[in-house]
């Protein structure tokens, strides 16, 4: 929560400061990723980002904030529709995601539905162990949008079932799951204008999932859903 704290002062003092360099006539859907927008084809835009997680103590046996590395990309295609995908790393665990957006826009809010395919690949050597996991999941997601000149806001919501997930020691499966219907995550994201071209973003997550990638190596199954907090800390490329 203070990191959270200091990123919101930090991108209010950033427009104070560069109030005199930024460009009012050009507004900032031109240059934001997060909020749904229609995009000219082929119109290409990414973004790196941190975010923090806190995963449940069940999990880990003790509460740790633990740092997961993500670059985006989004690709206008015609008819209002885009293609999202990221990459994310955490070490021991990686996911890829993809899948396409239908986006409408009406004033200063703006509307977007679509379907994500993840993978999930990872892999840890501990104590003479050697686990891997290769699985995939899909996540439906619904997403509203509001934008001023300089700010934009977006709040998100996604479904999360993992269709398979292969846990293996050496040559050995030791875990083997299908169509596993994991949780759900509710968004909130910020895109603040610093000058000129370049955005901040903002987000908090709120992760209520049986499963969740980066805890891979301690998965079996739980039959409740933990609450995961994550906050997310991007910059427009």
């Amino acid at each position: 929560m203070k990191v959270f704290l200091l990123c919101i002062l930090l991108s209010t003092l950033g427009t104070l400061l560069f109030a005199e360099d930024s460009k009012p006539d050009v507004h900032i859907k031109k240059n934001t990723i997060i909020v749904p927008q229609v995009y000219k084809p082929f119109e290409s835009r990414s973004s790196f980002s941190i975010s923090f997680i806190r995963l449940p103590i069940d999990w880990v046996e003790t509460s740790i904030d633990a740092p997961i590395i993500q670059f985006s990309n989004k690709l206008g295609l015609p008819a209002g529709f885009s293609l999202e995908s990221n990459i994310q790393s955490i070490y021991v665990s990686n996911q890829f995601r993809i899948g396409p957006r239908w986006n409408i826009e009406a004033g200063r809010f703006s509307f977007a539905a679509g379907l994500d395919a993840g993978l999930l690949f990872g892999s840890m050597k501990v104590s003479g162990f050697n686990n891997k996991a290769v699985g995939w999941m899909v996540y439906p997601t619904a997403t509203i949008g509001f934008t001023t000149n300089d700010i934009a806001f977006t709040i998100s919501a996604e479904r999360n079932t993992l269709q398979s997930l292969k846990i293996s020691s050496g040559n050995a499966v030791t875990s083997d799951f299908r169509n596993f219907k994991s949780g759900q995550t509710f968004s909130v994201y910020m895109e603040q204008r610093l000058w000129d071209k370049h955005v901040l973003i903002l987000g908090f997550m709120n992760n209520f999932q049986k499963f969740y990638f980066p805890a891979w190596p301690a998965f079996s199954a739980f039959n409740r859903r933990y609450y995961i907090p994550q906050l997310y800390i991007g910059l427009v490329l």
